[in-house]
This record gives structure tokens, sequence and C-alpha cells, in this order.
């Protein structure tokens, strides 16, 4: 437990709380910028250089697709389920910051320091497929008018695109140049999605305490729980499997935030839900560590 607090939790929440005071000392700085390089430019790099160094079959990646998929759905089910039994109404802000994780800002720095290097291209995939599902799905959650807006989103994200030609030129030599220049760029992506992270959640505030902690735990309970199911229905390869169960079990994604504020859905529910889950978040890995460790 406490190798996995400072060796894991500990460098990920320095840079989280670094992008804190940073956000707080400096409220006119606009994280969209570190954002849109780091979905446009850095990410993709990444994404790019780590899949053409280790190979994913076809059968790793189906585990990966099938579990972010029924993480998706069942997840959602059971925010729907808690809305009807304990709130009493509906709320898409409630299920959707409930249902999609932050599995590229958060899981894949996670992921790589808890797994190693063999771990990345495995959170990476997630991320892209949960990427494409939070973009079409997520959107259809809010609002099922603007699926065919979602549906043009995701063709606009550059991961998705990066992950098919890291595939098609796979073992296509590269100039050392270009390969060196991949690397270096991709590995700018953690620190900034840690730091970015930071930034954003100095800047909302705590509202809808009660709805924010029921979300937290259908994330955190609901995430972790649904992809146990599914890696174990899979018969996913046990370090796969705890990798795929980590990042479903992942705080709220900081874009659910941003989807709520476009479509005018509870955004401050939304922003509740991910300052709530990210800083709970450590306490319950720690009780996650315990349980992967007797799988």
């Amino acid at each position: 437990m406490t190798q996995l607090l400072l060796n894991v939790i500990l460098p990920l929440y320095l840079l989280v709380g670094l992008g804190f005071l940073i956000g707080k000392a400096k409220p006119q700085l606009e994280t969209k910028t570190i954002s849109f390089l780091v979905l446009y430019l850095f990410a993709p790099a990444l994404i790019f250089s780590s899949f053409r160094e280790v190979s994913v079959s076809l059968k790793s990646f189906t585990c990966i697709f099938l579990t972010a998929l029924g993480v998706f759905v069942l997840v959602l089910a059971a925010s729907a389920a808690v809305e009807k039994v304990f709130l009493g109404k509906r709320n898409p802000a409630f299920e959707l910051s409930a249902t999609v994780m932050n599995a590229g800002y958060l899981g894949i720095p996670l992921i790589y320091l808890m797994f190693g290097e063999p771990a990345l291209p495995i959170a990476v995939n997630y991320m892209v497929v949960m990427a494409v599902l939070h973009f079409t799905l997520g959107i259809a959650v809010l609002n099922s008018d603007n699926l065919r807006e979602g549906l043009k989103a995701a063709l606009k994200i550059p991961l998705v695109y990066a992950a098919v030609l890291s595939f098609l030129l796979k073992g296509v030599y590269l100039p050392p140049g270009i390969e060196k220049t991949l690397k270096l760029t991709g590995n700018a992506t953690m620190p900034l999605m840690l730091v970015s992270i930071g930034i954003s959640l100095s800047r909302i505030s705590v509202e809808e305490f009660k709805e924010a902690v029921a979300a937290t735990a259908v994330r955190f309970v609901g995430g972790a729980a649904s992809a146990a199911a599914v890696v174990s229905l899979l018969k996913c390869p046990p370090q796969m499997a705890k990798a795929l169960i980590v990042q479903s079990a992942l705080p709220s994604a900081i874009l659910n935030y941003v989807l709520c504020e476009q479509f005018n859905r509870s955004p401050r529910l939304a922003a509740s839900v991910i300052f709530v889950s990210t800083v709970t978040f450590p306490f319950f890995l720690l009780i996650l560590q315990a349980a992967l460790g007797r799988l």
C-alpha cells in the first residue's frame, strides 16, 4: 500500500496539485489551449509511437473494446437505477458523469506507473474506444437529437486516425529523427494531461453534494464491478484484466463538464462530480489495489 501511494498516487497528484496552484495563481490562464495541444498533437504522437513499438493482437483489442463498451452500458444502467431509487428524478448530467471516466488524462499515466510500459497500449486503446463512445453515445445520453453531431465530433478526433495509421505503418522504417521527435512529443502528454486536470479543478466548486457523492459511488463501484464481470466473461489475460478494471474505475472525465455546458445539462453537477471523484479516488484505489491483489 505504501509503495502504491508513494510510487503511483503521489507523482500523479503532485502534478495535479501543481496545476491546481497554477490555476489559482493565474485565473486568467485558459486550459483550452493545453487541451487542444494534447488532443491534436501530443496524444496522437503518443498513440502513434507507442502502438508502433508494442503490438496489440486482435484478441487483446477485442477484450479492450468489449470491456469499454460493457462498462459504458452497464454503468449507464446502474446510474439510471440509482437516480430512480434514490434521487427520484432523471438528470442526464448525473448519468454521463457516472458513466464516462478520465481514461486519458489520468488513466494513461496511472496505468503506466502501475503496470509498466507494456500496459501502455492497453490504456491508450481503452482511451480511444471510450473517447468514441463518449462523443457518440455520451452525446446521445445528453440529447438524443444530437447523435449525428456526436458522430461528426468523433470523426474529428485525431487519436483515432493516429491509432489506425500506427497499425498500417507498423514495421515500416521511419528515419531515426522522426522516431525520436514522435517519442519526445508523446512523452510530453502525461505531465500536460495531469497539470491540465489541476488547472480545471481550480475553477470548479462543489455544489449539489448529495448527487455528486452518489454519482461518484456509481462511477467507482459500478466501473470496477462491470469491468471485472466483462473481463471474467471474456477470459482476458490477468495483467490486462487488472489494467482494464483500474481504468474502468477512474474519476469522472473532465470533458463531461464541457459537454454538459455545451448542451446546457446541469454543468454544475458535472463539475461537482469531477471534483468529488478526483479528490476521493486515491482512497478507492487503495481498496481496489487490495482487491486486485487477490485475483
